[in-house]
């Protein structure tokens, strides 16, 4: 069985507890263990930056020499915004020397930081580390008839020079883990605005109006609910649209599942383990399409990113 570090993040033990459940499924299921760093604290998310900058890169930092203790060289984290700050922080360390040293004075009780780490977003680590052919042979019970909106937000795959994985502008990676379990991932060119993120507390307006376009076009794509991989992304798509649907007039909801609730689920686990009962927008009515027949196959557009991507992959 192989090792990975994992960081939960805040989220995991509340908001998110069904990302951090079906996660825990889905490693188990590909033969991952998963070991968390211990005393491990709050990454900072979107309030230290406004602080200070060096709160903003210790609070990264301490969790990047904790895994360095550890067995495995590869830091797994579900949450999208510790995934950002940690992999930020850990590139601005690698690259200013001096910078690294100043930072880790503020931590020099928890050790040095040597960069001995890597840090992957649990989408990215399930698609390079994992691939595509074993998550296909855990499957054993195909998604077909589903058809998935993938939405990866603002932070998974931006800046690309910080995070080095799939297309900043149309990614491909959650879309074709979606493929391997038998779903139809449908063409959707929201895959990266933003859903409000935080805002979601300070300014709601905001917030409605972006996740509302989300909805609306993952809705006219065809797709029978939405896949995410960020616990505030689920939130803002999940929480805030009954409201959404109210300001709107629209007649209709999508519900929100993380990806690993679908890997779940595709893995053969019962949908009670996909904790179902935590969403607001309900998914039974969405996931019932599974092993229908469609009577006329979706019309696959070609969008400008689309377009873009492709050719991106072809360079």
């Amino acid at each position: 069985m192989k090792k990975l570090t994992y960081f939960p993040g805040c989220s995991a033990h509340g908001t998110s507890e069904e990302f951090d459940h079906t996660l825990k499924l889905v490693m188990k299921t590909l033969d991952v263990e998963l070991e968390d760093i211990p005393d491990w604290n709050c990454c900072g998310a979107t309030s230290a930056h406004v602080m200070t900058e060096t709160l903003a890169l210790a609070l990264p930092l301490r969790n990047l020499v904790l895994a360095e203790q550890l067995e495995s060289k590869t830091m797994g984290i579900a949450c999208a915004s510790c995934y950002s700050r940690m992999k930020m922080t850990k590139v601005q360390m690698d690259g200013n020397l001096d910078l690294a040293k100043k930072i880790n004075s503020t931590i020099i009780q928890e050790g040095n930081y040597k960069g001995t780490v890597d840090v992957k977003s649990m989408l990215q680590f399930c698609y390079e580390d994992i691939g595509l052919e074993t998550i296909r042979s855990k499957v054993t019970k195909k998604l077909s008839g589903l058809k998935v909106a993938c939405y990866y937000g603002c932070l998974l795959t931006r800046p690309k020079a910080i995070t080095q994985f799939d297309s900043p502008e149309y990614p491909m990676s959650m879309d074709r883990i979606m493929e391997a379990l038998g779903a139809e991932a449908v063409e959707f060119d929201y895959k990266t605005e933003c859903c409000g993120a935080s805002f979601s507390i300070s300014n709601t307006d905001v917030v409605l109006s972006l996740s509302g376009k989300i909805l609306e076009v993952a809705k006219e794509s065809g797709a029978h609910l939405i896949v995410v991989a960020c616990p505030l992304c689920q939130s803002n798509l999940d929480m805030r649209q009954p409201d959404i649907v109210k300001i709107s007039g629209w007649k209709y909801t999508i519900p929100i599942l993380y990806f690993t609730q679908l890997m779940a689920l595709a893995f053969g686990f019962p949908r009670e383990d996909l904790r179902l009962n935590k969403n607001i927008v309900p998914a039974e009515d969405a996931l019932s399409n599974i092993g229908k027949i469609q009577e006329t196959p979706q019309k696959v557009i070609k969008t400008k990113k689309a377009v873009a991507a492709a050719e991106s992959e072809v360079e």
